[in-house]
């Protein structure tokens, strides 16, 4: 029997699913790869693929495995560790949701039985699956996540910003254990434009796809973050301070922990 592949098409699919893989684990991760990252893992992923598909049937599960290995760890910048195993988590959950979604619609696809259907066509569907996966967990993240956050500064002044709670953040003040919100720079000089309060920590931190460093932190009294029209008090808790901005799009600038609004 003879089989006609065609190994760029075979790649360009593989390229597109992995780009679009990689955009939801960052999307449900909460993740910082950059897009140059996300396309750069991607395309070690489609190598990855296209090497297994060549290779002698027992060398194919290896190579499949070190291309995931190696497109995971260029987009996300984590090769082990805790880390790596939220990212494989992250992406075998995505894997599935995605590739369910593209199987059902390619059942549905006139003409599609008994064989693939055409690259375009699947290119097409996976990136309508991805576009609508990642409206939905958009809609959803910002639907639980977003909040209004009231920090009071010198002499009783006080600021309303918004801000975000991210699942991912376990910031904590090593002494005490207490947990760290992140915030941008410039808000803080708002805050307090002569000095900052007194008890100034080191605070260690490490993220997905960018190295690990620390930061400058200092205690606050408390803070009231509105969530969903419910407002509370976070009382006793450290702020750390982020030199940059922590959104592209500006649509927040503090970064609080869960357990915070246990407090």
């Amino acid at each position: 029997m003879y089989y006609e592949v065609y190994l760029d098409s075979i790649f360009l699919i593989c390229f597109c699913m992995n780009r679009y893989l990689l955009g939801l684990t960052n999307l449900c991760l909460t993740c910082t790869a950059t897009h140059v990252r996300v396309w750069a893992g991607a395309a070690v992923g489609a190598v990855g693929d296209l090497l297994a598909l060549l290779a002698p049937a027992p060398f194919r599960p290896l190579l499949l495995v070190a291309g995931l290995y190696g497109m995971a760890g260029v987009t996300f910048g984590c090769w082990w560790g805790r880390g790596l195993v939220r990212i494989a988590e992250g992406l075998g959950a995505c894997f599935f949701l995605l590739g369910g979604a593209l199987t059902l619609f390619l059942r549905l696809l006139p003409g599609s039985d008994g064989g693939l259907a055409r690259s375009a066509v699947v290119l097409l569907l996976g990136a309508v699956c991805y576009e609508g996966i990642r409206l939905m967990a958009l809609r959803r993240r910002k639907n639980r996540s977003s909040c209004t956050v009231t920090l009071y500064g010198e002499d009783g002044h006080s600021i309303r910003i918004d801000g975000l709670v991210d699942t991912g953040n376990s910031l904590t003040e090593p002494i005490s254990g207490r947990p760290v919100a992140v915030l941008e720079k410039r808000i803080w000089e708002e805050l307090y434009p002569r000095q900052s309060p007194p008890g100034m920590r080191v605070i260690p931190y490490h993220s997905v796809g960018k190295p690990a460093g620390t930061l400058i932190g200092f205690p606050v009294k408390d803070m009231e973050v509105e969530v969903g029209g419910i407002r509370r008090k976070c009382r006793e808790i450290y702020i750390a301070i982020w030199q940059d901005r922590l959104s592209e799009t500006g649509s927040y600038d503090i970064l609080l922990q869960p357990a915070m609004l246990e407090l």
